[in-house]
């Protein structure tokens, strides 16, 4: 795990390598249809491998300026790449592709930018650090809860992916940050995301089950 978050090079070649990989593997298992509505095709779907992703790139860049663009640069790349990937191999149309697209991932993709700056810090050894690190685990622990959901409406369809996500989020703690407050840090930081998040679903009335 040293390795893979910190002490990696992450030089051009290996980012546009990476996004190219990434996409065609995504856009392929799309295409499958025995695996239609399981784990394996979540990651064309949701984004919990996609941050994880976006957090081995940007921590092994020397600086925030760098990760911005490189994390911008692996989703301009790999995103229109998995469309057409599935468009090649007919399982979508042009016209599907490009609205796909339009409609989620090149908002996203612009978000990016400034996310994969601040995602640079998440390799600080500090509370700062810690708490950017937080956010996005916070991110892949919801995922996590929310495949759960759908696997206990739909046994056993998404619960590789339910494990998947936290498997990540714990992960991600243990591989970039090296002090137990900072770590403490981490965990805390989901936690009171989801809080809010539940309380922002009582106030609204919406149900998550």
């Amino acid at each position: 795990m040293n390795t893979t978050f910190g002490n990696l090079k992450m030089n051009w070649p290996r980012v546009i390598a990476f996004a190219v990989v990434a996409a065609i593997y995504t856009g392929v298992i799309m295409t499958i249809p025995a695996l239609t509505g399981t784990s394996f095709q979540d990651i064309g779907i949701g984004y919990e491998w996609w941050i994880i992703f976006a957090v081995i790139i940007t921590v092994n860049c020397e600086d925030a300026f760098e990760a911005a663009l490189k994390c911008f640069m692996f989703f301009l790349l790999s995103q229109p790449l998995i469309y057409l990937v599935e468009v090649a191999l007919g399982h979508i149309s042009i016209d599907n592709a490009v609205e796909y697209y339009t409609q989620f991932w090149f908002g996203m993709t612009q978000l990016t930018l400034p996310g994969g700056f601040i995602a640079f810090f998440s390799k600080k050894q500090n509370a700062l650090g810690a708490s950017v690190l937080g956010v996005g685990c916070g991110m892949e622990l919801l995922m996590g809860i929310t495949y759960a959901i759908q696997a206990m409406r739909d046994m056993p369809h998404h619960l590789l992916s339910a494990g998947a996500s936290i498997a990540i989020a714990i992960i991600m703690i243990w591989g970039i940050q090296r002090e137990k407050k900072n770590r403490i840090i981490c965990m805390a930081v989901p936690i009171v995301l989801l809080a809010l998040v539940l309380v922002c679903l009582k106030i609204t009335g919406r149900v998550i089950i």
